[in-house]
């Protein structure tokens, strides 16, 4: 199959890499192209032309009418739009996929524009970023006839209860379909034989509805304390212990030490002037706070509890002053928090996620869905994105390379970092932060060069560093080269391509190679397709 692919960034190029290792014959038009690039893909087979793809003439005589699909992957929404439907126009049996950034925007122009896939990379990449913090279990998410499915990868450990069963018996109890088994020696079976028994260190990959995939219980569920809205609302709104970790350190000391004082006075009067203790306590208060009812006197007191009657009239000021200053201090901390922040910030087994941008955004709300707390952390405070968070969840404003703006966010208890900015230094730099803080906190970048982006993970030890390219890459291509695909993910040397297919498509799926995983009678049949991947330099091996 021939392809074309307009626009040779991070994207175009992770594209055109896996077309090629997938068989495909493969066309390239960019502006520019980096050299190191170009030579590799030169070197397997791809023919690269250098100009502008929205030149009419210029598309066409790169070969626009002998290519079956077409992938417009530029920096610009606008471009990849304005590309697509010219190779529409000009060739109108071409299969034509666009890269957008707005995400909103990408499921509009489906409908709108005639284009038939418009993929927004950090609704892709978001799914990966979350299973990396979580250990790898997500493979991958897609929506079947408005339901969410998913891929899921679960690790046969010690004691597992999937040991010893057979495949069939795991699919009838979990209600998943079985993908993909890794033997104890990393050998990948596709279509695995039902009757085989799983047995220690093995993989097994299942797709399946989102909630049969919940079940397993290998994404964690935040458990949300068993309140009623109001109870929540009430519960949010007074926090004491929120009210006294916020107040000045130099307010705490002195209220300690008033609170000390007035037992010590409560004492002296009691022996002083042979008061009750409530009765005691019932003067020290009054005096403290410059009531005087007249009701306990200590006019025909000795000298010294005189004395000392004035001294606690004096401090009685200074209390009445420190409470004030506590009450004012924790509703402007409380109205600022408010804010700034929105939501209190959770108190354990959150993500923290750095940088609210189109990725980030899409992460907090996959977590969101989840039922996992994330906490924002963004630089700008009217960032894109930040307003809408900062209704669902808690959102700090501030550099993320300082430990306090950390310390905010609660990283002691968090579950996992997530750096999602547009700077790989800032992600790194975050990272290397992290990691030096105390605690088992997951840890996971995103890298755009996913080369520097395994060198980096290879070289320290982060849990994940994961470029949002090469991880949108597979469901790209999919989209291109195979009509009614929903997802497409990279696993042990093979591109998996998962179809939507009716049930009267069924004879035609498996004459493609197509293997049925899942069939329902109303919204027909789930197959997938195993294409295995061969080296660039030999792509039709």
């Amino acid at each position: 199959m021939h392809g074309m692919i307009c626009g040779l960034g991070q994207v175009g190029y992770r594209v055109a890499l896996l077309a090629l290792q997938s068989g495909h014959r493969i066309t390239v038009v960019t502006i520019v192209a980096r050299p190191e690039w170009e030579r590799e893909l030169r070197a397997a087979g791809a023919r690269i032309f250098l100009g502008d793809a929205r030149d009419e003439d210029f598309l066409v005589s790169a070969g626009l009418r002998d290519v079956s699909w077409l992938v417009s992957a530029t920096t610009n929404d606008l471009t990849n739009i304005e590309i697509a439907l010219d190779a529409k126009r000009l060739h109108p049996h071409v299969r034509t996929v666009a890269r957008a950034f707005d995400q909103y925007l990408a499921s509009r122009l489906e409908s709108s524009f005639g284009i038939d896939r418009v993929l927004a990379m950090s609704q892709l990449a978001a799914p990966a970023f979350i299973s990396a913090a979580f250990g790898d279990e997500l493979v991958a998410s897609f929506k079947w006839k408005e339901l969410r499915f998913g891929v899921v990868r679960v690790s046969l450990k010690s004691g597992h209860r999937f040991i010893g069963r057979t495949i069939k018996e795991v699919q009838d109890e979990t209600g998943l379909s079985a993908l993909l088994v890794v033997d104890s020696e990393s050998h990948p079976t596709i279509h695995p034989d039902l009757t085989h028994k799983l047995g220690v260190n093995e993989t097994i990959k299942f797709v399946g509805p989102e909630a049969e995939i919940l079940a397993l219980g290998t994404l964690p569920k935040h458990a949300e304390p068993d309140l009623s809205p109001a109870k929540k609302r009430a519960f949010q709104s007074v926090d004491l212990g929120t009210i006294w970790r916020d107040a000045p350190i130099d307010l705490k000391y002195l209220l300690l030490g008033l609170i000390i004082f007035m037992m010590l006075s409560t004492l002296v009067f009691r022996l002083g002037l042979g008061l009750t203790p409530v009765d005691a306590f019932y003067f020290v208060v009054s005096t403290v706070t410059t009531t005087g009812y007249g009701d306990i006197t200590p006019k025909d007191a000795s000298i010294w509890l005189k004395l000392y009657t004035c001294l606690v009239m004096l401090v009685g000021s200074a209390a009445v002053a420190t409470l004030y200053s506590i009450i004012t201090d924790a509703l402007i901390s409380a109205r600022f928090r408010q804010l700034t922040i929105g939501h209190a910030v959770p108190e354990s087994s959150h993500v923290i996620v750095v940088g609210l941008g189109d990725v980030g955004f899409r992460t907090c709300e996959e977590l969101l869905r989840l039922g996992i707390d994330p906490v924002g952390i963004d630089l700008a405070e009217n960032a894109k994105f930040v307003t809408t968070l900062r209704t669902q969840m808690a959102v700090i404003t501030g550099d993320a390379r300082e430990p306090e703006i950390l310390e905010q966010a609660n990283f002691e208890n968090a579950a996992a970092v997530i750096c999602t900015t547009s700077d790989d230094i800032v992600n790194l730099s975050v990272g290397l932060l992290a990691r030096e803080e105390p605690g088992q906190q997951r840890i996971v970048l995103r890298i755009f060069d996913d080369r520097f982006a395994s060198k980096v993970q290879s070289t320290v030890a982060f849990d994940g560093a994961l470029s949002a390219s090469r991880i949108a890459a597979p469901t790209f291509l999919g989209s291109a080269a195979y009509p009614g695909s929903l997802a497409s993910f990279v696993v042990r040397g093979f591109l998996i391509t998962v179809f939507s297919r009716s049930l009267s498509e069924q004879d035609s799926a498996l004459a493609n190679g197509e293997t049925i995983v899942m069939e329902d009678p109303v919204k027909g049949i789930l197959t997938i397709l195993a294409t295995q991947l061969h080296h660039p330099q030999n792509p039709g091996a």
